[in-house]
């Protein structure tokens, strides 16, 4: 294991020069989103204070900011293929720790620059800023530890040194505060860049010990001891990473926390906001790799419950539905097949699960579908059998080749993507998939054809209604409808009447009608102006949707909201009802779905992944 020193010194020669070019080119790669954020965050943190600092010293401090950032850009677009020899990676280390002093002075010096005396508000938020930097800089450079140290140093010192320079008792409680965070986040990243280089390490000496099986059969044993131990290696890497970097994460949203609850100007409190979002944000990105740790380490044990499958469906078509409709996709949910053949389409079915685990598994398996789905869309079929209900997850998507498919559930493993392009994920949804199979006792099975689509198949056991739970607890007063006027366009009469009845108990004042210009009429005798429209695509004499929403734009204003409520799944169609900025819901619709989508639409959020 690396001492401080060795870490500090990171020398390079031939012995060691395929790790170094590892640790170089990582970081080199970090670069493009380091300096990106850095460009996006500066003149947010100089609006931040705009008010309470002199404005040449910030425009001051933000012109510094850039030039940095121009410098590092321009050293990182000459010279980012040059990493092939000892001499041009010591070049790049000499680079790292030049460019990373003058960015941490630059961004450092606002710790001094930017507080605020006698304003414990502004002062906190500096603190928060400054840590999360601190933790971004460990989470994103585990590659290169000099620079790292030098960052850090950098970047806590001088907001250190203004903390004593107050010299009362407040500031030195936040200077010890701050300097037990420092520590924290030290030690922590020395763990991870020790983990990462002894992960870069065993991996090297795993292929040099594939390439001697060849030649040597009797190293056979011995190769699969490197590799349990390189697997092994990457565990801990990953449990390090997302249990370790989260401790200091889990105090800088203590931090926001605390702002937020003493935060009295509304200005403070939108900013403490807006700093409490980003940090969940930050969290979030360690989700996926803490679930394979907690996974791998066997500490997740299921925690089965009767319960309804319908509401487990409510809240994945709530969450996926306006994804779907944003890639111009069909959702359904749920198509639900009784025993003798004929469809419910109303899931009854009470099962016998772990209802958390078996969320995260139709989650991962639905995400994906609409990932590598472009056209036709991904439906979620539910077969009621004797003593078990068979769920399967299927699209219309790009397939998967049969030599692939044995394939698709390792970690970081992506067909279709040699370029690690990130809007296709990590790679980690099947791996964490085949992971709670196990735990749900169910197997995932997969029936794929390249070009034609995929689909992914399991069962559950049935549960029983007289233990029923409640895990999903379904708020209506998250959807609030009172005094909303809708306009319905409705061709069928029984469906009419029920919808206009079931909107009316949700507090809305509905004007129902066969074709829009009865909808129309009715509004203006009434003298109303609707809130919202509700529209059957297909309508008499050949009118659509599309038709209804332009006529009631034209009188009432283009940013007038529309659902669209069809059993039209063609390509066209789909496009059709995106492209007019409505929210699509595929019939048959439940009634807590319809509720949503409206309240959804009326509010702006069908583009928001909820």
């Amino acid at each position: 294991m690396s001492s401080l020193t060795d870490l500090w010194r990171f020398e390079i020669n031939e012995t060691n020069l395929l790790i170094r070019v590892e640790q170089i080119r990582a970081r080199i790669n970090s670069y493009p989103l380091m300096l990106v954020s850095e460009l996006v965050l500066a003149p947010l943190l100089v609006m931040l204070v705009w008010d309470k600092i002199a404005h040449g010293v910030l425009e001051a401090w933000l012109a510094a900011v850039f030039c940095v950032i121009l410098i590092e850009f321009y050293f990182w677009r000459s010279r980012r293929l040059r990493t092939k020899t000892v001499a041009q990676n010591q070049d790049w280390n000499r680079l790292f720790k030049g460019l990373t002093a003058l960015a941490a002075f630059t961004w450092g010096s606002a710790g001094v620059l930017m507080f605020v005396p006698g304003d414990l508000a502004y002062q906190a938020l500096l603190i928060c800023v400054v840590m999360g930097l601190s933790a971004g800089a460990a989470t994103s450079n585990p590659f290169h530890p000099p620079s790292m140290f030098i960052y850090q140093a950098g970047i806590i010192f001088p907001l250190l040194g203004r903390l004593a320079w107050a010299n009362n008792t407040t500031h030195w409680i936040l200077f010890v505060m701050l300097s037990m965070f420092c520590v924290y986040v030290l030690k922590s990243a020395m763990e991870l860049i020790r983990t990462f280089e002894q992960s870069q390490r065993r991996r090297f000496e795993n292929e040099l010990l594939v390439g001697a099986l060849l030649e040597r059969k009797r190293e056979a044993e011995a190769s699969r001891i490197e590799a349990v131990q390189a697997s092994q290696a990457k565990s801990r890497f990953l449990a390090t990473a997302s249990h370790d970097l989260r401790q200091p994460l889990q105090a800088l949203r203590l931090f926001s926390d605390a702002l937020l609850d003493t935060a009295k100007e509304k200005d403070t409190v939108r900013l403490a906001g807006q700093i409490g979002k980003s940090v969940n944000a930050l969290v979030d990105m360690f989700d996926d790799l803490l679930d394979v740790s907690r996974l791998d380490a066997g500490i997740v044990e299921p925690r089965k419950q009767h319960f309804l499958l319908a509401n487990l469906f409510d809240r994945l078509y709530g969450d996926f539905a306006p994804l779907a409709q944003a890639k111009g996709l069909s959702f359904q949910l749920p198509i639900c097949e009784a025993r003798d053949g004929d469809p419910d389409h109303v899931c009854r079915v009470v099962i016998y699960s772990d209802p958390f685990l078996l969320e995260r598994l139709l989650r991962n398996l639905i995400s994906n579908a609409i990932r590598y789905c472009d056209s036709g869309g991904v439906a979620l079929r539910c077969t009621c059998q004797e003593g078990k209900v068979g769920l399967e997850v299927a699209d219309t998507g790009i397939g998967i080749r049969a030599e692939t498919i044995p394939h698709i559930f390792e970690e970081y493993y992506q067909a279709d993507n040699p370029h690690r392009d990130r809007r296709k994920g990590l790679g980690l949804g099947l791996a964490i998939v085949r992971r709670i199979e196990s735990l749900l006792e169910c197997k995932v099975h997969v029936r794929s054809k390249p070009g034609v689509g995929s689909a992914f198949s399991f069962e559950v056991p049935t549960g029983n209604s007289q233990n029923l739970a409640q895990p999903f607890v379904i708020t209506h007063s998250h959807y609030e409808l009172n005094n909303i006027v809708v306009a319905l366009v409705e061709d069928d009469s029984d469906i009419r009447e029920q919808s206009a009845d079931l909107m009316e108990q949700w507090g809305c004042k509905v004007v129902a009608g066969e074709f829009a210009e009865d909808v129309m009429r009715k509004l203006d005798i009434a003298g109303l102006r609707p809130d919202l429209l509700v529209c059957d695509y297909r309508l008499p004499h050949g009118m659509t949707a599309i038709h209804v929403i332009q006529r009631m734009r034209e009188l009432w204003g283009n940013g007038m909201p529309a659902v669209v409520l069809t059993g039209d799944t063609a390509s066209e169609t789909l496009h059709e009802i995106h492209d007019s900025g409505a929210i699509l819901l595929h019939k048959p619709i439940a009634p807590m779905r319809l509720r949503a989508m409206m309240y959804f639409a009326l509010h702006g959020e069908n583009e928001k992944d909820m």
